[in-house]
């Protein structure tokens, strides 16, 4: 219960490949995104954290003042939502990419893309 992730080649599980730092207390639980380039992790600590397979550090923190221990987290079938189900008795739904813009462009936002 050191509070680190692990990932391992199936062929050498003596050593980890990558060592995921950053929660403070126990991770609970772990999902990979349908495209394999990252996972997601719920822990003790109360935050849900999103993990890219090869980083040691965390891209993405989500945590609100009452939410509790995270026990379970889902990426969606698009990849585009984390979903997260805490001590708290409620499932929150967070964007895997937070600055992701999401919803209809106005006219203007539509020549920049």
């Amino acid at each position: 219960e050191d509070c680190n992730l692990y990932t391992y080649d199936m062929r050498k599980l003596d050593i980890a490949l990558t060592v995921h730092q950053d929660h403070v207390s126990a991770v609970l639980d772990v999902d990979y995104s349908p495209t394999g380039r990252e996972f997601v992790s719920g822990s003790y600590d109360r935050s849900v954290r999103i993990f890219s397979y090869n980083g040691q550090r965390s891209r993405e923190v989500y945590f609100g003042k009452r939410m509790q221990r995270v026990f379970a987290v889902r990426y969606s079938g698009d990849g585009c939502y984390v979903l997260s189900g805490s001590d708290d008795m409620n499932v929150r739904v967070w964007k895997s990419n937070a600055s992701q813009q999401l919803g209809t462009l106005l006219p203007r936002e539509k020549h920049k893309h």
